[in-house]
């Protein structure tokens, strides 16, 4: 009886196996995985050389893993069966209380963090400038409430204060606070913070640079279907889309956008609406330089030296400035120094997420 048990075990594997293995050879090879928003492993070409010094095998490996059938499936259930074992991550990634998806934020780069505050200190001291940085509070620091009990991360507003005392040349702009503890603030799916958590960014700089009253705005929501980076990286795919929302100033303001070369009418990409990465609906997502002109007839230019926090809070600055230049040091090595026309009349900010802040080794080509 009990070796017709064992058996029949062992010929179930055989045949649950041989069955993966045939419905693999039977699966069309797919080129990126919608889940994860990362392209995925082609089938290796098969080469004497290849095979001779190991490369075959890696590759080959590479494209089992990626091609392999039901893999979200399978990633999913593996996110899930931990979530109920207790824990309170994935991949770096916690689940927290109210569905969120809560990016990591436990080591950094000390080194990173002290160049990037003295490069921008450095530049405003060459150029005679007054600069203005604003350094975002991730979620991991901002939605204490919902985050589990056990997580641990850095103290952002404590490295807020460190940078404060050790530049000289810069003014830091207070964007998000603690009070700002609220499901709205941030993506649930996604690490930036949404139109309600750019606005908190708006208003800081209106009482800091502009010294102004707030314009007044109308929202419409364009999708309620995107699922951001976090939600890739975790694992959960069970989690539910965040809405992304179109921000119109009330007062109409008329725009030019010039990105490599092609001009637009809008800040604004529907396109990117059927796509992946929704996010990139502002702005047509990371582009070394763009150039935003508009009517709103102030006399005033502002400068972005930034990373992509800084698109969700464009729309709020179209009627304060009659020209908006965004440049990502990541992909645009032109001199800044070369922007800097006019400078009484232009407002030059750094605009980056205090994570991406401390990781980010580009600043160091400002000059």
């Amino acid at each position: 009886m009990k070796q017709t048990q064992i058996k029949l075990t062992i010929a179930s594997f055989v045949g649950f196996v041989g069955i993966l293995s045939i419905a693999n050879l039977c699966k069309q090879p797919m080129d990126v995985s919608y889940n994860e928003n990362r392209p995925l492993a082609k089938a290796p070409e098969v080469s004497i050389h290849s095979i001779f010094n190991g490369n075959f095998d890696d590759s080959f490996e590479s494209y089992f893993q990626d091609q392999f059938i039901f893999r979200d499936t399978f990633i999913e259930t593996k996110a899930a069966f931990k979530k109920a074992c207790g824990y309170i991550e994935n991949n770096h990634v916690y689940f927290a209380d109210d569905g969120s998806l809560i990016k990591q934020f436990q080591t950094m780069k000390e080194k990173a963090f002290v160049n990037n505050l003295e490069a921008i200190d450095d530049f405003l001291e060459d150029q005679q400038i007054q600069g203005y940085t604003m350094l975002i509070p991730t979620a991991s620091t901002i939605h204490q409430s919902v985050k589990p009990k056990l997580a641990y991360d850095i103290d952002q507003f404590e490295l807020l204060d460190q940078a404060k005392k050790q530049t000289h040349n810069q003014t830091f702009l207070p964007s998000l606070t603690m009070e700002d503890d609220n499901e709205s603030t941030y993506f649930k799916t996604d690490h930036h913070w949404t139109v309600n958590g750019s606005y908190k960014g708006y208003l800081s700089i209106l009482e800091h640079v502009l010294h102004k009253q707030e314009s007044t705005f109308t929202k419409e929501v364009v999708s309620t279907s995107f699922y951001g980076t976090m939600y890739s990286r975790s694992g959960a795919f069970w989690s539910k889309p965040d809405e992304i929302i179109k921000v119109t100033p009330t007062t109409p303001v008329n725009v030019k956008v010039t990105i490599d070369d092609n001009t637009y009418d809008s800040i604004y990409f529907a396109n990117r609406l059927q796509e992946k990465d929704q996010y990139t609906y502002y702005l047509d997502g990371n582009h070394p330089y763009v150039k935003i002109e508009t009517n709103a007839n102030t006399n005033r230019k502002a400068i972005l030296v930034k990373d992509s926090y800084a698109h969700i809070l464009v729309p709020y600055l179209l009627q304060e400035y009659d020209q908006i230049e965004l440049i990502d040091l990541r992909y645009d090595r032109t001199p800044v120094s070369t922007r800097l026309t006019d400078k009484e009349n232009t407002d030059l900010y750094f605009i980056y997420s205090l994570d991406n802040f401390c990781e980010d080794s580009s600043l160091a080509f400002l000059r």
